[in-house]
């Protein structure tokens, strides 16, 4: 490794940057961030289905929170599995879109089923 002298350091060597240091820590922070979204996404899926499961399902209000609960599960599974995707350099690039449409219709598919009982 070649060092570098440095004006500030009074002349005293010092390595050069470490920029892939930096760039491999931002793709950790990336990808940590979107795991945690998944989670969240995951969560608020739970949330619907719990809605689903109460006595007063049918409501218009429950209604309406299973539907918000139910899209942003699926706006952050979306935002997630990109990051991921674009994060591990993943192809096709549009293959999160299309695990995103499939866990949105798995979600509603469970609602609706759960709704019927």
């Amino acid at each position: 490794m070649k060092m570098q002298d440095h004006p500030d350091d009074g002349g005293a060597p010092r390595p050069p940057p470490v920029d892939h240091l930096r760039a491999a820590q931002r793709r950790a922070r990336t990808l940590r961030g979107a795991l945690v979204r998944i989670a969240l996404g995951t969560v608020f899926l739970i949330g619907a289905l719990a809605h689903a499961l109460s006595p007063e399902r049918h409501e218009t209000s429950s209604r309406l929170w299973m539907s918000g609960l139910l899209l942003s599960s699926s706006v952050n599974v979306a935002l997630g599995l990109r990051a991921v995707f674009k994060t591990l350099g993943l192809r096709p690039a549009a293959s999160w879109a299309y695990a995103t449409a499939a866990w949105a219709v798995l979600g509603l598919t469970l609602l609706g089923l759960l709704l019927r009982r």
